[in-house]
Order: structure tokens, then C-alpha cells, then sequence
């Protein structure tokens, strides 16, 4: 049950801010690290504040998909997703849409 209201916060926040062509930068800013900020509760168990590969596929049956999401988020390499990458990651969804 758990994974399904991880993948349904991401999936909820990301559409917000894809379809949401009304608010401005700042909006989209506060809706993508709240949506973080949401994730982190769910999936950051080692309460580090950032999430990391193998907690992030713990949200996933289909690992290929998981793979697929967290290589889109994770900018850097470096095996974690922090606030900035989903944030960025989200805001440019949301452009590519506009």
C-alpha cells in the first residue's frame, strides 16, 4: 500500500505541474518541494534528507520503470535524489509541456 501512495504522490505532483499552465515559476517551485518534501516522508529511511537508489526502488514492481525514473532525477550520478534534482527535473517537465 505504501508504494502505490509514493508513486501516486509523484505521479499527482508531477501532472499538477505539467498541466498547471496558470502559476508562475515561483508556484511550480513550492508544488515540486512540497511533492519532495512528501516523498522524503515515505521513502527516506534513513532520515538523511536525501533519497537514495535502493530506497527509491523499494517504490517500484517494475524495476526497469524504477531504474527509468530515477535516472531522469538523479542529475549528477551520484546514487541519491535531493530536493534540487526533483525540483529542477519536475520544473522542466512543466516546460517541456508549456
Amino acid at each position: 500500500m505504501k508504494i502505490l501512495k509514493v508513486i501516486s504522490t509523484m505521479s499527482f505532483c508531477i501532472s499538477l505541474l505539467i498541466f498547471n499552465t496558470n502559476s508562475n515559476c515561483q508556484d511550480m517551485k513550492k508544488l515540486a518541494k512540497k511533492a519532495y518534501q512528501d516523498l522524503l516522508k515515505e521513502l527516506d529511511k534513513n532520515k538523511d534528507g536525501k533519497i537514495s537508489k535502493s530506497e527509491f526502488m523499494k517504490a517500484w514492481k517494475d524495476k526497469n520503470v524504477g531504474e527509468k525514473n530515477f535516472s531522469q532525477f538523479n542529475h549528477n550520478k551520484d546514487g541519491f535524489i535531493t530536493e534540487e534534482e526533483y525540483v529542477n527535473t519536475t520544473l522542466k517537465f512543466q516546460r517541456k509541456k508549456n
